[in-house]
């Protein structure tokens, strides 16, 4: 049962894609060294981050029952609070 959910990849470099339409998405960084493409980096690991983008894709991966998705975020709302409070202890 398991052999007929899984799909096939064909796993293929830039060069090996012919159409343009098929490559997806690729990106270009102009500059005349190093530094130019690792401050281009950082940029997009920034936008990505703040977008959600990669915290989406992980939530999604497996299923998760709606009462484990509140029970995990009223942890996380215990933790927060938790957190504020030393903070504030800490401040006086």
């Amino acid at each position: 049962m398991q052999g007929l959910m899984a799909k096939k990849y064909k796993v293929r470099t830039m060069a090996q894609v012919n159409d343009p339409k098929e490559a997806g998405l690729s990106v270009m960084v102009r500059g005349t060294g190093p530094h130019d493409f690792a401050k281009a980096l950082r940029k997009f690991k920034r936008k990505v981050a703040e977008s959600g983008i990669m915290q989406d894709y992980k939530d999604r991966q497996y299923y998760q029952k709606p009462s484990e998705k509140r029970r995990l975020a009223k942890k996380q709302a215990v933790r927060r609070q938790q957190r504020a409070m030393q903070e504030e202890r800490n401040n006086f």
